[in-house]
C-alpha cells in the first residue's frame, strides 16, 4: 500500500513551503498521487504545524473525501484543510439546471405553460428578441446584457408568472474555476517568457481563449495610461459605488510583475533553446511551474481570493456555499422587481465601469420568475411562457457542425424552438446547422424561425414589406433545398420542414426600440406569441396502437449507418488533427493539446471551445440514424405520409438522447486512459504524436465496418439496434401522440 507523507522545504530566503503526493488526485500521468507544493509564509512554527496536520490527514483513509472537509476543520489548522481539500472535485454536486430546478420550478404545457427555447449565432439578436418579451425598461437597468460581442455565456430561464420576483443563479464549481485562472495564468506566463510587452500579457491574463471566462470581469481592463472614466448618463445611481479603478489597476499590475517573476525564474532555471519557442516553453516549464515553485499557485490562489471578495457585492438575496466557503447558488424572493432584476448586473451584467464586481464568468445558469410582459401587452397576467435562452451557437466559428448535447438533450423537455437569424444575412452556415440538428432528433414540429433586422433588408428590387419577405423566404428555402444534397437527407422530411416553416417564419424590425416599439413589431411580435401560446393548447390525440401503422426496419442496413458516419466524421476530424486534406483547417497544435487536456482531466467535459468531437459525433450519427428512419421496408398498415412523419420523429425524438449518453461514454469514458496518454506527449514531435493517438482514439469510437466481425464496430452496431428497437416498443406500447390542427 502506497503511503503518503508532507515535507517542510525551503523557498526562497525566509519563507517556507511544504510538499506532498496527494492521495487522491492525478498526476499528469493520470496517477494516483498528483505532486502539491505550497507557500507557507517566513514563520517556520506556523508553518510547521501545517505540514503536521497535513501528514495526520495523509495517514488517515477516512479524511479523503470531501465530505470530510467539515470535520476536518474541527481538528486541523484551516491552513492545512484548505492546501490538502482545495482541488478536490465535488462529486456530490447537484446538476445546475437541478439546483434550479428545485428553487424555482419550470412549468410545463401540463400546467397551461409554453417552454421556448431560443437558438442562434451570436449577434443573431437573441437578447433584444427576449428584451422585447420581457418588457425590459430602458429608464432601469440594461437585463439581460447585450454587447458587440459574445454576451450570453450560461443558459438564462425566464418564467412568466403573476406573483413575487424571484431569481436563482448556480456557479462553476471551485475545482473548474480554479483550472480556468491556472490556463489565464499560463497563457499569460507564456506571453512573459516571450518578453512581450505588459499590455499583451494583461490581454492573456484577462480574457481566456475559450472567451467564456473573462479575468476582466473580477480584475478589472489593463490600462497603459490614465485615462479619465466618462459617467453614462444612462445608468441609474444605486446604492453599491462603482470599484476603485485606481485600485484595480495596482492589483493588476502586482498580479503582472508576479508573472513576470515567474517567467524570469523558469528561463533561469531552464533557459529556452530551440526554434519552436513555444513547444519548447511547454516542454521545459509546464511541470516546472505548476510543482516545483510556489509562485505559480500562490497568484492562482491570490486571483482566486479576489474572485471569492467579488461576491461580498450581493446585498439581497442569500448565497449558499459548499464546506469550502465557495458558492453554489444564490437565491432571493422580493415582491420588489428592483432586487431581484438590479442584483442580475452583477450575475449576467457586462457594463465596463462595473468591471471589478462582475461575477458572470463564474455562473453557469440564470433563472427569474416574475410578472414579465411586453410593454404594450394589455392583459393583467403575463402570457403563459417560459425563455430558455443560451449561449450563441457557433461563435462565427467555421468548423462548427453540431449543436451542443447539453442543449439537444433539452429539445424533448420544449415545446417550440426558435431559431433567431439576421434577415441580412440569413440562412448561413449555422442556422442550416441549427434547423438540420432539430429536425434529425424529432423536433420537426417544434421549430420556428424569427429573423431580426427585418427593417435593414434593403434593395432595389425591393419596394415593400411583401417584397423583403419575398427574398428572405426565397433564401431560407433555398436553404432548406440544399441541406437535403448536401447532407443526403430524406426528401419527404426536407419538403414537409419547407412547407412547416412557410407558418413559422416571423419578421421583426427595429427590435431594438424598447421605448416606443413600432406597430409593425408589436403585430408581428403578438402574432408570434399567439403561435407560442397555441403549443401548449392544442389537444393532444392518442392514437390507439391498433390504428396506428409502425415501421418494420432492415438492422443490417445498420451497417451503411456507421460507415457514412464514420466517413462524415473522420473526413472533419482527420483534417482538424492535419492528418488528411479537408474543408477543415487544421487546428493549432495548441488547442488539440487543449482539448485532450479537456477530455484527459476535466470531470463531465469533452469540448474546448469549437473543437467538439463527441458532439460532432452524435450529430453525424443521428442524422445518418434519422435517414435510416425514413426508409424502413415496410410499414404494418397503409397509412398517410403526415403519420409516418409524425412516427418517425417521435422515435427520433426517443433515440436522441441514447445516442447522446452513447457518444459521449464511447468518447470520454472508454478512451480516458488514451486521452491522459494523448495530453502527455511533450517536446519535439509531440503534435504528430498526439494526432495519432487522437486518431487511434476515434477509429475504436466509429469504427470503419469490416466483412469480419470486428468487436469495436460490433458493438456499436449492437447498442444502436438496441436504442432503436427499445424505442420502437416504447411507441407501441404507449401509442403515439398526434396535435390536431
Amino acid at each position: 500500500m502506497v503511503t503518503y507523507s508532507a515535507r517542510l522545504t525551503k523557498s526562497g530566503v525566509n519563507s517556507w513551503a511544504v510538499e506532498f503526493r496527494h492521495p487522491v488526485l492525478r498526476d499528469r500521468e493520470g496517477k494516483q498521487g498528483r505532486k502539491i507544493r505550497r507557500g507557507l509564509g517566513t514563520n517556520q512554527e506556523e508553518a510547521k504545524i501545517v505540514v503536521d496536520d497535513l501528514n495526520q490527514l495523509l495517514m488517515d483513509q477516512s479524511y479523503w473525501s470531501l465530505t470530510e472537509q467539515r470535520r476536518a476543520i474541527k481538528e486541523f489548522s484551516s491552513r492545512a484543510v484548505e492546501i490538502f481539500y482545495d482541488q478536490m472535485e465535488d462529486d456530490l454536486t447537484l446538476d445546475p439546471w437541478e439546483l434550479r430546478e428545485e428553487k424555482i420550478k419550470l412549468p410545463n404545457h401540463n400546467d397551461g405553460y409554453t417552454r421556448v427555447m431560443l437558438l442562434g449565432t451570436t449577434g443573431a439578436g437573441k437578447t433584444t428578441v427576449i428584451r422585447q418579451l420581457i418588457g425590459t425598461d430602458p429608464d432601469e437597468i440594461s437585463f439581460p446584457a447585450i454587447s458587440a460581442s459574445r454576451t450570453t455565456t450560461c443558459n438564462t430561464e425566464y418564467v412568466f408568472s403573476q406573483g413575487n420576483w424571484c431569481g436563482v443563479v448556480t456557479f462553476n464549481s471551485q475545482a473548474q474555476t480554479i483550472k480556468l485562472i491556472e490556463e489565464c495564468v499560463w497563457e499569460a506566463f507564456r506571453r512573459a517568457v516571450l518578453d512581450e510587452n505588459e499590455k499583451t500579457i494583461a490581454k492573456a491574463l484577462l480574457s481566456h481563449p475559450e472567451q467564456r471566462f473573462r479575468l476582466s470581469y473580477f480584475l478589472g481592463q489593463y490600462r497603459t495610461t490614465a485615462r479619465a472614466s466618462t459617467k453614462d448618463s444612462s445608468q441609474v445611481e444605486t446604492d453599491i459605488p462603482y470599484p476603485d479603478q485606481q485600485e484595480l489597476q495596482a492589483e493588476l499590475d502586482y498580479i503582472i510583475n508576479e508573472i513576470r517573476q515567474l517567467a524570469e525564474e523558469a528561463k533561469a532555471q531552464c533557459p529556452p533553446d530551440g526554434d519552436n519557442v513555444d513547444e519548447v516553453i511547454d516542454l521545459l516549464y509546464e511541470v516546472w511551474v505548476r510543482e516545483d515553485t510556489e509562485r505559480f499557485n500562490d497568484l492562482v490562489q491570490h486571483i482566486f481570493g479576489i474572485i471569492k471578495k467579488c461576491f461580498d457585492v450581493i446585498k439581497y438575496g442569500t448565497l449558499y456555499r459548499d464546506t469550502r466557503g465557495w458558492p453554489i447558488y444564490w437565491h432571493h424572493e422580493s415582491e420588489e422587481k428592483g432586487q431581484v432584476i438590479n442584483t442580475m448586473r452583477f450575475f449576467a451584467g457586462n457594463e465596463g465601469r462595473r468591471f471589478g464586481q462582475l461575477l458572470a464568468p463564474v455562473v453557469n445558469g440564470v433563472r427569474i420568475q416574475g410578472p414579465f410582459k411586453p410593454s404594450w401587452w394589455g392583459d393583467d397576467e403575463p402570457p403563459k411562457m417560459v425563455l430558455i435562452d443560451g449561449e450563441g451557437i457557433g461563435h462565427d466559428s467555421n468548423i462548427t457542425t453540431s449543436i451542443p448535447m447539453e442543449v439537444t438533450n433539452r429539445f424533448k423537455e420544449t415545446d417550440a424552438i426558435i431559431l433567431v437569424d439576421n434577415a441580412t444575412q440569413p440562412m448561413l452556415d449555422i442556422p442550416k446547422v441549427i434547423l438540420r440538428e432539430a429536425t434529425s432528433r424529432g423536433q420537426m414540429d417544434k421549430l420556428m424561425v424569427v429573423y431580426t433586422r427585418f427593417d435593414q433588408v434593403q434593395g432595389s428590387n425591393m419596394i415593400d414589406d411583401e417584397d423583403r419577405i419575398d427574398h428572405v423566404m426565397g433564401i431560407q428555402i433555398g436553404a432548406i433545398e440544399a441541406m437535403q444534397e448536401a447532407f443526403n437527407l430524406n426528401p419527404t422530411m426536407i419538403r414537409q420542414l419547407r412547407d412547416h416553416l412557410s407558418k413559422y417564419t416571423f419578421f421583426f424590425p427595429n427590435t431594438n426600440e424598447l421605448q416606443s416599439p413600432p406597430d409593425e413589431l408589436i403585430n408581428e411580435i403578438d402574432r408570434f406569441i399567439e403561435a407560442i401560446i397555441s403549443k401548449s393548447k392544442k389537444v393532444q390525440l392518442q392514437i390507439p396502437n391498433e390504428d396506428t401503422s409502425f415501421p418494420e426496419y432492415d438492422f443490417g442496413r445498420l451497417v451503411l449507418v456507421i460507415n457514412e458516419t464514420e466517413e462524415l466524421f473522420m473526413q472533419k476530424w482527420l483534417g482538424l488533427l492535419g492528418l488528411r486534406s479537408s474543408q477543415f483547417p487544421k487546428q493549432h497544435w495548441m488547442r488539440i493539446k487543449a482539448l485532450s487536456n479537456r477530455l484527459a482531466n476535466w470531470p463531465k467535459m469533452a469540448e474546448y471551445n469549437d473543437l467538439k468531437p463527441a458532439d460532432d459525433l452524435a450529430s453525424y450519427l443521428m442524422q445518418r440514424i434519422n435517414e435510416f428512419l425514413y426508409s424502413p421496408k415496410s410499414w404494418s398498415l397503409p397509412t398517410s405520409d403526415e403519420r409516418k412523419t409524425g412516427v418517425i420523429q417521435k422515435l427520433s425524438e426517443l433515440i436522441s438522447d441514447e445516442i447522446n449518453q452513447l457518444i459521449f461514454k464511447r468518447v470520454k469514458i472508454d478512451n480516458h486512459a488514451q486521452w491522459i496518454t494523448a495530453y502527455n506527449y511533450k517536446g519535439t514531435g509531440s503534435t504528430v504524436q498526439r494526432a495519432s493517438e487522437i486518431r487511434s482514439i476515434f477509429e475504436k469510437v466509429i469504427p470503419q465496418p469490416r466483412i469480419t466481425y470486428d468487436s469495436a464496430s460490433g458493438d456499436l452496431l449492437d447498442s444502436i439496434r438496441t436504442i432503436i428497437e427499445k424505442s420502437l416498443a416504447l411507441i407501441k406500447e404507449e401509442g403515439v401522440e398526434v396535435e390536431s390542427n
